[in-house]
């Protein structure tokens, strides 16, 4: 029995080894699809430099030259308002009262209870009176809208309400694009979807659209994406065809998208043609300061794929600077942050519609199911009389669930198998070489010794749950994962399962109230005995600090974890500033750190109970590491490099806690001696 097990595990360990060859060649894949876009646009609202141009006694033209050397590559334009036209002076808008006063000789054709509007005198600004014109007879039809002659002017007569008609939405003018582009920036436009929107209407935002070349991308705003629903596929066809792409943005929470009606439906009919954005409210925005600011539009750039930033403005200016100054010193300090990581700024970046090859996410799924057999005989080794049914069972399953009913869910399913598996193979292989070096190291090693094999088997469990990463990498590498279309699932188990596992595995391994766990019969014991501890204070203490400890770790988890402490803030902006990934402080203040002490805990027979939470801390540790990268979202070779400098500061935070144990064990030691004598 024992020679078919060891061939059945060198056949899984084969098996997992090639599908971590496969998975790691498509993360290559991944990597190159990642790394050909790095160009990120950075977008500011046109119509805030109109207006601020005016209130700081300044031309537009000299703020567009300061927003271009702070960065900003496009312009955000949104749809009109008869607000904002009257604001900038492109047309005159009257009550009817006020129209009966000025023009008391038609009175018999005003009414007072209409909205009447006029073209201004500039020139120019007839353009503008034509478009509203159009649209509103587009908007409202012809019952609500009339024209009139007064005094030879042409005048446009609404029946609507004169506050609710001033902020209706009114399209995307050609006026404003036109008056736009002349910034020699790129556009991005921002239309809002009408109820019961017709063809004609989206026919008119696509001849805006058409207007200029220079159109960088489209930004939906509102709760509805143009189109939605009955026209969504032609908006869809007809931005791919004209190569627009579309802005997804990111939600608050950093797991989704804000919510939009029909907008990841029409990223996918564009086949895929989309970047992801971030916009931070200005409501969000007063609340920190500008270096604040500008950290989070990095780290969401850098970690997130985010390829267009929509920056929001301060409300008050700083520094004996004027707003536009406030704000292009922020959105500065980013772009500088940014360029510096190696990214460059312009037209946002497309990936690449990538999708791997189907033969090889097959051999992935093989090995990620062999390495959950393999989990399986460590967790209860009496299974592994029947390894090769459960393999060949298992493989079968998955790969019919794959090729024939639904290929997302079976590779999210397999990932979160990965997840939660690998660290707890990667420590119970410790745990086993430790066992079989207790003897000889309780005679020979010193603190120094234990410190140099705890970093040389630190590195090599990283190594292996690197490899564990690569699996999580290689099932979820497509592009609806690089957008977060679709989300690796289940980041809270990742955390709470491989403790559960370790825990079980470790009463195997040692014994607990005298006797270690052999079977079910010693299970039951264990549970037995285990509800048969004396409650004292003192374990009442350990049990709530470890209960704080437990809900702060699985609450920090995921995308709506707990808040941050501010001096944690302060700890992962200065490890940004000098890294190219910032580590994850429950790697490498918490669970590298702990295989140096779980090994002195093993060989100087520290109590058992140390001993076992400090197994608890490594398996966080390396946990954390392939949990990484189940954020799909942050590119590969970040997520790759932020585990090998968690490793590195671990490593140093080692020696750190190797000072640390040595001095408080001579100094113990000390006053022992003192109290003896």
């Amino acid at each position: 029995m024992i020679k078919v097990e060891n061939t059945a595990l060198k056949v899984l360990a084969f098996l997992i080894l090639l599908g971590a060859l496969v998975c790691g060649y498509i993360s290559w894949e991944r990597y190159h699809v990642e790394k050909n876009a790095t160009t990120v646009e950075m977008v500011y609202d046109y119509n805030n430099i109109v207006e601020s141009a005016s209130v700081e006694h300044t031309s537009m033209e000299h703020l567009f030259s300061l927003y271009k050397k702070s960065g900003i590559t496009s312009l955000a334009v949104y749809d009109e308002t008869l607000e904002k036209l009257m604001n900038h002076g492109h047309v005159l808008v009257y009550r009817g009262s006020e129209m009966m006063i000025k023009y008391h000789e038609y009175g018999e054709n005003i009414s007072t209870n209409k909205i009447y509007i006029q073209p201004t005198l500039v020139a120019t600004d007839r353009s503008y009176f034509e478009e509203l014109k159009k649209n509103l007879f587009h908007l409202l039809g012809s019952d609500d809208i009339r024209m009139v002659t007064l005094d030879g002017i042409e005048t446009i007569e609404v029946n609507a309400s004169y506050h609710r008609f001033l902020t209706m939405p009114l399209g995307i003018f050609v006026s404003t694009v036109k008056d736009a582009e002349k910034s020699g920036l790129y556009l991005v436009l921002r239309p809002h979807n009408e109820p019961h929107i017709t063809k004609e209407w989206i026919d008119n935002f696509l001849a805006v659209v058409d207007s200029s070349d220079h159109i960088s991308a489209v930004l939906f705003q509102g709760k509805e994406v143009l189109g939605y629903k009955e026209h969504l596929g032609y908006v869809a066809n007809e931005l791919k065809k004209r190569h627009i792409p579309i802005a997804l943005v990111e939600a608050q929470s950093q797991l989704g998208f804000e919510k939009q009606a029909g907008i990841v439906d029409l990223a996918k009919q564009s086949n895929y043609q989309a970047v992801r954005a971030y916009a931070m409210s200005k409501d969000e925005l007063i609340k920190i300061d500008p270096k604040e600011a500008a950290s989070r539009f990095y780290i969401s750039t850098i970690e997130r794929n985010i390829r267009l930033n929509l920056f929001p403005s301060y409300k008050f200016a700083t520094g004996g600077h004027t707003l536009s100054e406030t704000n292009a010193a922020y959105i500065s300090d980013v772009t500088n942050r940014i360029e510096n990581h190696g990214f460059s700024v312009g037209k946002a970046s497309v990936m690449e519609a990538y999708f791997p090859n189907q033969i090889m996410k097959s051999v992935a799924i093989a090995g990620a199911v062999s390495m959950g057999v393999w989990f399986l005989i460590l967790l209860i080794p009496y299974v592994g009389k029947y390894v090769w049914p459960i393999e060949i069972l298992a493989v079968i399953l998955f790969e019919l669930m794959f090729f024939g009913v639904h290929a997302t869910l079976t590779t999210q399913l397999l990932a979160l198998v990965c997840a939660v598996t690998t660290p707890v193979i990667v420590v119970t292989l410790f745990i086993d070489y430790c066992l079989k070096r207790k003897k000889e190291a309780y005679q020979s090693r010193g603190y120094m010794g234990i410190f140099g094999e705890s970093v040389i088997l630190l590195w090599i469990c990283g190594a292996f749950s690197l490899i564990g990463a690569l699996y999580v990498s290689g099932l979820l590498s497509d592009i609806r994962f690089l957008l977060e279309m679709e989300i690796f699932r289940g980041v809270k188990l990742t955390f709470v399962l491989p403790i559960i596992f370790i825990s079980l595995i470790y009463i195997q391994r040692f014994p607990f109230f005298g006797k270690s766990v052999s079977d079910g019969h010693d299970f039951i014991r264990f549970v037995k005995k285990f509800c048969q501890v004396d409650i004292k204070l003192g374990l009442l203490v350990l049990l709530g600090v470890l209960g704080v400890a437990g809900f702060v770790f699985v609450g920090r988890s995921g995308n709506n974890g707990a808040p941050v402490p501010h001096f944690e803030i302060v700890l992962r902006r200065f490890l940004e500033s000098i890294m190219y990934a910032r580590p994850r402080e429950k790697e490498f203040l918490l669970g590298h750190p702990a295989v140096f002490l779980s090994l002195a805990a093993l060989y100087r027979k520290w109590p058992q109970i140390i001993h076992y939470l400090l197994i608890v801390a490594v398996t966080v540790g390396q946990g954390s590491i392939v949990e990484t990268f189940a954020h799909m979202r942050s590119p590969f070779i970040l997520s790759f490099i932020r585990g090998i400098d968690g490793l590195a500061v671990g490593t140093i935070v080692a020696v750190i806690v190797l000072v640390g144990t040595i001095l408080i064990t001579k100094m113990t030691k000390y006053l022992g001696d003192c109290y003896e004598k």
